[in-house]
């Protein structure tokens, strides 16, 4: 049998068995039978057209005539024992083909032709293109070049490393040269150098004895003071007793001096700190130089007083680094896997595609076909539940068209997720070139782009997903961007958690206007302040002649009345509560600080885990353009929120759907991710760096904006009637302590906060107790002896009323 299958096809019979093999596998793949027809018929063709080939390059080598002799068939003989006994040339057949091109072409155009014919019928058995072979030239050539190049950027930063190494240690020894001296050993200066020059311009540098710093815990705090531990008091102590020695030296030694030439005796004030890190001085006074003249006079020299910064943000360190979990190859064999299925699978239903491009993110990878010519695209995404059976995808998400391409692109779940930490997003260079307080990052889309949102722009956001759909993470993640971004100065916060889960831990952090709200009814009372701050501010902006907060800051940074308005960012972690609360009152303050809180510099964010129309309503809807869809339930929740289809098949875990104000289609994106310890470090840093001072007042009026229904109303009037007692026990209690607050009311009589904040505003009405003073204690007016007069005054009325 192998003599026969060498007779007949030569050299060219070998490559018969990688043909039977190849049908094999197709077989096992349970490929189409027309597709495996037509694979035979081309490997078939091809072993045809290599015999010829081997036969015209055995006759050059030999240097005969090929396909010589007398007639055909004694050429097809001779052929055939050719192959057969010698084991060389073309076989019996290939005088067919190679002979007719022989006789036509001669010998070198047969063989040019019979090439060309050749590398056609591989690329059809392979499908390969010129295009995509020199693509894979071209990646192959690629990665080369990376490897070369990134050998050389490794010698770059290891050179880099070494310069910048020993510029921090030059600037950390010109830091140390610069630093305010303390004291001067005018004697020993004296008795080193005895040649002194007549100018004081002219001396030379004296020996400088350091003195140890302290650092204190109290005030605002860098990060280098966060992580240091607090040096010896007993190093400060020796130094103000060597100090003082020093001054009285520095003064003995100007008295001796002929020439009278004065070396400057730097006096440290008291209770003033330096830090040795950046040269901060806290404290009442300033390290100022005096200069000691011959007669023991000494002059005060000013210096200019380095302030210490208001705000520190968090050091990027409290924040977990990204890790890579996913290797190159596991990615690429999965792509080239799903890409070869999906094309096969369109092929089987008779639609006709091919990629033009794969990009790989985060959670999902897209795939972008470009259909034949007269193929629908509604044929397309007619297959989406074909596709996910065939591929054995969990929620496939089909775009067709791609915006700006001319292509469908098709979504599937990558097995290996990657997770898109948030300090990889705050530290990339879009986060850091966006500019505006309020941006936070919403993650990286399907193509591995880090996509920034900006609250201010938008200027509302409305976020709906299902329990697991990382909605509050995303929360969370907006409020870590305004912590590292934004100064408690420029933004102040107002979270509400009714399900008081999620926000308390940032309770004590100094961005915070009041602490976390996590009553329903009281959640209603702060959006009723949010309006009616929202008219205070509009009021001032039309008194002072500008349009929006900005242009009244920066009005106030010109004007020393004026004082600068922070933003007022307002976020609602559940608002199916709150609408269950009080439907009218939250509906109706969420839709005119929705229409008219953007130039007051009030901002909100909404999130909700039903996002059904009696939660997330037609006025809310038309007044929040701005949407973040995660993983709902049901087609009808996604049209509720996005006004289209999609939310429902994502993947859960910060799959989203990002659509802005401005933008037809959602963009898929993978949020970023905060874990708890996080949040946790940078909350710890800054209640460490600023204790938190909550407005009172804003408090107070929050408690009067508290919605009460019409039979608790009728019930606290007749509560009021009885009151009286607790009244005068409430002044009693300010009157012995010499400050009244409302907190110190609840604790001293067990009073919950509205009842001792109505009690407050009935002892400012009778002019016991000062007005509000934004965090601090209330001025109490009446003194123990006008209290005893009280008591006295009302035991004699009610004696009275009993002898009547």
């Amino acid at each position: 049998m192998q003599d026969i299958l060498w007779g007949l096809f030569g050299v060219s019979a070998i490559l018969l068995a990688p043909v039977v093999i190849y049908v094999a596998v197709m077989l096992a793949m349970d490929k189409s039978k027309s597709a495996v027809v037509v694979k035979v018929i081309q490997g078939a063709a091809l072993i045809l057209l290599v015999s010829p080939l081997f036969e015209i390059i055995h006759g050059f080598s030999t240097g005969s005539e090929a396909f010589a002799g007398e007639g055909l068939g004694s050429a097809i003989t001779t052929l055939y024992k050719n192959g057969a006994e010698l084991r060389q040339g073309g076989g019996a057949l290939s005088i067919f083909l190679g002979g007719a091109l022989s006789a036509l072409l001669g010998d070198v155009g047969a063989l040019i032709v019979i090439i060309l014919l050749i590398v056609l019928f591989v690329m059809l058995l392979t499908n390969i293109t010129f295009v995509d072979l020199w693509k894979g030239i071209a990646r192959l050539a690629g990665k080369l070049k990376e490897s070369v190049e990134s050998n050389d950027e490794e010698k770059a930063a290891r050179q880099i490393a070494k310069e910048e190494e020993a510029k921090k240690a030059a600037a950390i020894a010109a830091k140390e040269e610069a630093k305010p001296k303390k004291w001067v050993d005018v004697a020993k200066y004296i008795t080193d150098q005895p040649d002194m020059p007549e100018h004081p311009a002219d001396n030379a540098a004296s020996e400088v004895l350091g003195k140890p710093e302290k650092k204190k815990r109290k005030g605002r705090m860098t990060p280098a003071d966060f992580i240091a531990d607090e040096q010896s008091s007993e190093q400060a102590l020796s130094y103000e007793a060597q100090e003082d020695k020093g001054a009285e030296e520095a003064v003995k030694a100007a008295q001796d001096k002929p020439d009278g030439v004065a070396e400057p005796y730097f006096a440290p004030a008291s209770n003033a700190d330096v830090s040795a890190d950046d040269n901060l001085i806290s404290g009442s006074e300033t390290v100022n130089p005096i200069y000691v003249g011959k007669d023991g006079q000494t002059t005060l020299i000013e210096m200019d007083e380095a302030s210490p910064s208001d705000f520190v943000p968090p050091p990027i360190e409290l924040l977990n680094p990204p890790q890579q979990m996913v290797s190159d190859d596991d990615t690429r064999n999965e792509t080239d896997r799903n890409s070869e299925t999906l094309v096969e699978t369109l092929r089987s239903f008779g639609v006709a595609t091919r990629i033009v491009g794969i990009h790989r993110g985060p959670s999902v990878t897209r795939y972008e076909l470009q259909p034949a010519a007269g193929v629908k695209v509604s044929k397309i995404t007619s297959l989406v539940d074909d596709i996910a059976l065939n591929l054995a995808a969990n929620g496939v998400r089909i775009e067709a068209p791609i915006p700006g391409k001319a292509a469908v692109g098709i979504e599937l779940a990558n097995k290996l997720r990657e997770t898109v930490c948030i300090r990889e997003v705050i530290d990339s260079n879009e986060f850091r070139s966006a500019g505006g307080k309020l941006c936070f990052p919403v993650g990286k889309d399907v193509e591995g782009k880090i996509i920034i949102g900006d609250i201010s722009k938008m200027p509302h956001i409305l976020i709906a997903g299902t329990t697991g759909s990382g909605k509050s993470v995303f929360t969370n993640s907006i409020i870590m961007s305004v912590l590292y971004n934004a100064s408690p100065d420029e933004v102040k916060l107002i979270l509400i958690d009714p399900k008081q889960v999620e926000f308390p831990v940032y309770n004590g952090i100094p961005h915070l206007l009041i602490p976390v709200v996590t009553e329903a009814k009281k959640a209603a009372g702060a959006l009723g302040w949010a309006v009616t701050e929202m008219l205070k501010r509009y009021k001032l902006f039309a008194d002072n002649g500008v349009r929006d907060l900005k242009d009244y800051n920066k009005a106030a940074a010109k004007s020393d009345v004026l004082t600068p308005l922070p933003q007022i960012l307002i976020i609602v972690d559940e608002l199916a509560d709150l609408m269950m609360a009080a439907p009218k009152e939250v509906e109706d303050s969420i839709c005119r600080l929705a229409q008219l809180a953007r130039a007051a510099g009030m901002h909100l964010v909404i999130a909700t885990q039903s996002p059904r129309v009696d939660i997330v309503t037609g006025l809310i809807k038309a007044n929040i353009p701005s949407r973040v869809a995660l993983k709902v339930s049901n087609q009808v929740d996604s049209r509720v929120i996005l006004d289209e289809g999609g939310a429902d098949k994502l993947l859960g875990n910060g799959d989203l759907l990002y659509k802005p104000v401005g933008l037809g289609k959602p963009i898929r994106v993978q949020g970023s991710y905060v874990a708890t310890e996080e949040i946790k470090r940078v909350v710890d840093y800054l209640k460490a760096q600023t204790s938190s001072q909550y407005d009172e007042e804003v408090a107070t009026e929050i408690e009067k904006h508290i919605p009460v229904p019409k039979g608790e109303k009728q019930a606290e009037q007749s509560q009021e009637s009885s009151s009286d007692n607790m009244t005068e026990r409430a002044i009693e209690a300010v009157v012995e302590a010499g400050q009244a607050s409302t907190s110190y009311l609840q604790r001293r009589l067990k009073l919950g906060y509205a009842r001792a904040a109505r009690i407050m505003d009935e002892l400012e009405e009778m002019g016991i107790v000062g007005p509000a003073d934004g965090a601090k204690p209330r001025e109490v007016k009446m003194t123990k002896a006008q209290l005893l007069e009280r008591r006295a005054y009302m035991g004699s009325s009610g004696k009275d009323g009993l002898e009547e």
